[in-house]
């Protein structure tokens, strides 16, 4: 699926949650469906604190399989 995604025009979708909680839920939710993902923490190089957990890339994958965990989400 990646090398797909890196040969052809996919879209990538930049959404929003309201804590670490709930991004943490989706990244179980988003593994239990072995869905590839990779959870970003922070090397602590700028104004953010080291470890700190700053995104969770979905993906690639179909569109309707990750709407079932990311569906309801906000659009940044």
């Amino acid at each position: 699926k990646i090398k797909k995604w890196e040969n052809e025009a996919y879209a990538k979708v930049v959404c929003k949650v309201g804590s670490l909680d709930e991004l943490l839920e989706i990244k179980k939710q988003i593994a239990q469906r072995n869905i590839s993902y990779y959870l970003v923490v922070d090397a602590g190089r700028t104004q953010i604190p080291t470890s700190s957990v700053t995104v969770l890339g979905i993906g690639p994958d179909e569109d309707e399989i990750i709407d079932e965990v990311t569906g309801d989400l906000k659009l940044l």
